[in-house]
Formats: C-alpha cells, sequence, structure tokens
C-alpha cells in the first residue's frame, strides 16, 4: 500500500537527507570525520552518532504509540495538518539554528571505534525510521501523540514527531556541511 501523502514527503525528505549526508561525508578520512572544529564542538562523527541515537530512543515510543492507535480503532488517511506547537517544534529543528540548547545527555554522542562507522549508523537508524513511517500509514497520525522521553511536558502528534525528525537532520547536515568547509588540509 503507498503512504498517505504527508508520510510519503517524510520519506523523501529522509531520503534526501541520507543522500546529502552520503555526499558530504564522501572520502572523508577517519581524522576527518573525527576531527572537532573546538573542544566544546562536535565532529561530524559524533553528530551522525547524535543523529542514530536520537532515533533509536525514538524507536520504541513510536512502536508503543502506533500500536496503541491501532488497538483502539484510530484510523485515518488524512488529510493531515501540522498544529501550532508541531510548526514551531519543526521551526526550532531547523537550520539554522536560532536556539541553541545542549543536547539531553542520553543522545550526546560518544565516539567509540571507528568514526567512519557513524554514517552507516545513521544510514540504519533511517531505514528503521521509515519502517515507522510504513507502519504509521492508516492511523489517525495527528490524534495519536507521544510524550518526549527527555522533558514530559513535550507531547507532540506522530505527524509533527516524523517532520521534526527530517527538520533535525537538516540542522545537522548544516552543522556538518559547515565542519566540513572548515577541515584542515
Amino acid at each position: 500500500m503507498a503512504l498517505i501523502p504527508e508520510l510519503e514527503g517524510i520519506r523523501e525528505q529522509t531520503d534526501a537527507n541520507g543522500k546529502r549526508l552520503q555526499e558530504i561525508c564522501a572520502g572523508l578520512s577517519e581524522a576527518q570525520l573525527s576531527w572537532r572544529p573546538g573542544p566544546a564542538k562536535w565532529s561530524i562523527a559524533e553528530n551522525l552518532l547524535h543523529l542514530a541515537r536520537t532515533t533509536q530512543i525514538f524507536l520504541p515510543i513510536l512502536d508503543a504509540a502506533i500500536e496503541k492507535a491501532r488497538g483502539q480503532g484510530r484510523f485515518s488517511n488524512g488529510p493531515f495538518r501540522l498544529g501550532l506547537m508541531g510548526k514551531i517544534y519543526i521551526w526550532y529543528s531547523e537550520p539554522p539554528p536560532r536556539i541553541r540548547l545542549s543536547a539531553p545527555k542520553p543522545i550526546r554522542p560518544v565516539l567509540e571505534g571507528a568514526a567512519a562507522g557513524a554514517l552507516d549508523q545513521f544510514l540504519e537508524s533511517q531505514e528503521q525510521m521509515k519502517k515507522r513511517l510504513e507502519s504509521a500509514n492508516g492511523i489517525d497520525i495527528v490524534g495519536t501523540r507521544i510524550t518526549s522521553p527527555f522533558a514530559s511536558f513535550i507531547r507532540m502528534s506522530l505527524f509533527a514527531l516524523f517532520s521534526v525528525g527530517a527538520a533535525h537532520e537538516r540542522r545537522h547536515i548544516w552543522q556538518i556541511s559547515n565542519i566540513r568547509s572548515h577541515l584542515p588540509s
């Protein structure tokens, strides 16, 4: 079954983000992938690991929300629109960053092992997220809501969460592009 237009749009954004990161990282050495532009700044690999870790934390939350919606018979094929808060979360996530906050500790990257593996981890996390897009197809993605594992006062619809995820990737693509342009020769 084809994805509803809103979810197909997010899948297209996700694919474009993955392709862009593959282009940016092409030909980079281990040293370049792990180079930090400053002591408190993340490397390219660390940005990728942060994105992968963030996705991994949200996958079980998405699975539970999708399963609950299906169990309660909350089905709809839209059309769907983002609410005001969803639009604000996306605005906050899009590059360039207008507001900078420290990442919560569980999603701060820790580079263990080869930096070259970070891109593969990120791409695998994208594949897992695309499976959740497919799983959410046909349910009410606006009426189905999740609570952030990082701040219990933040609640959003599945549509907003999927949209924020793609915007969050773009934010880090912007950061990674800046790092790449400043890599020492």
